[in-house]
């Protein structure tokens, strides 16, 4: 009994420190208290990790990217505006799933279009055949099925994607920040990376 009462303290504990609100601790000076370290412009607590662009991500999550996390045993989905249980075609609703498929009763997505492969194939300039669904790339070579090319970067993009600034691909509705980062529509991109909401 006492083991499990211990238990119970220790993950309480751990889930008051790795929420937000503990990522923001710091004394006058702005120096991260005791137990804590700098990520960008913000503290995390011990058993967090930092994100590339300063963002704390709790123990066992997943960053999404502007700022998102999952928790552990889930993913990102919804070009990581939304979280879907961990697992391979795992889904809550229809918008955990990819285009084309529905999330069923058992809880994984389903097709309910045609595969792509019953599109026709394609020839290039060059010669080659490329599958269906795919497009020629410039330099030679084909797609991936159902990605297309961004001319002016020579990324590669999926549907439901836009071709970001310098690098990448963002979701349709995102604010690009470039090189594929981005923010939800209503923020703005901060210069040292991350988002913060647009002033009203």
């Amino acid at each position: 009994m006492l083991c499990v009462l211990r238990f119970f303290l220790i993950s309480l504990l751990l889930t008051l420190l790795s929420g937000p609100a503990s990522a923001q601790f710091q004394d006058r000076y702005g120096q991260c208290r005791a137990g804590q370290f700098k990520c960008g412009s913000t503290c995390c607590s011990g058993g967090q990790r930092c994100s590339f662009d300063g963002n704390c991500i709790p123990l066992g999550g997943t960053y999404c990217g502007g700022g998102r996390t999952c928790g552990p045993f889930e993913r990102c989905v919804a070009g990581g505006t939304r979280c879907a249980p961990a697992g391979q075609n795992k889904c809550r609703s229809r918008l955990d799933c990819p285009g084309g498929s529905i999330c069923n009763a058992r809880g994984e997505c389903e097709r309910n279009t045609p595969d792509i492969l019953e599109l026709p194939s394609l020839t290039c300039d060059d010669g080659r055949i490329c599958g269906s669904g795919s497009s020629c790339l410039p330099g030679g070579g084909c797609s991936r099925p159902g990605w297309y090319l961004c001319e002016k970067t020579g990324s590669q993009c999926r549907q439901g994607f836009k071709c970001s600034k310098n690098q990448g691909c963002v979701p349709v509705k995102a604010i690009d920040c470039g090189y594929g980062k981005w923010c939800k529509p209503g923020e703005q991109c901060l210069p040292k990376g991350g988002c913060e909401k647009l002033p009203e």
